[in-house]
């Protein structure tokens, strides 16, 4: 596991390591190239939330949650490449864009509107992005 990563969630609260079975479910469930240490911190802790700054909340989904909200709008095509896999705790959530592996958010919102923004070609970019 990378070190910068987990410096970054040193302060969150984090949930147990996920059960075999959870973890083969989540992986069934990946039909697409996903970040590596997004992968590795799942094999770890089985979601987490906290602050990566003052005004930056992160909630990273349980593997059941995942599995549950993907995808999130059955019926949006803006929905339709997206794995979603957590949220700032509002309304606005975070997602990999399975046809190019980045991470990108919307808000759930305006998600019939606009089109994702991206955010990161990598989890740890996407830790760093937020932290700013």
């Amino acid at each position: 596991m990378n070190s910068q990563i987990l410096k970054y969630l040193d302060s969150f609260q984090k949930n147990a390591e996920p059960e075999l079975n959870e973890l083969n479910v989540f992986f069934s469930n990946i039909d697409f190239n996903i970040d590596k240490e997004f992968f590795e911190l799942y094999k770890i802790f089985n979601g987490a939330e906290g602050f990566l700054n003052q005004v930056n909340f992160l909630i990273l989904w349980k593997i059941s949650d995942i599995v549950a909200l993907n995808p999130y709008y059955e019926d949006s095509i803006e929905c339709e490449n997206l794995f979603f896999f957590g949220t700032n705790g509002s309304n606005y959530g975070y997602a990999f864009d399975k046809n190019k592996s980045t991470i990108v958010g919307i808000d759930f919102l305006e998600i019939y509107d606009h089109q994702p923004i991206l955010i990161s070609n990598t989890f740890l970019e996407f830790l760093d992005e937020l932290s700013k």
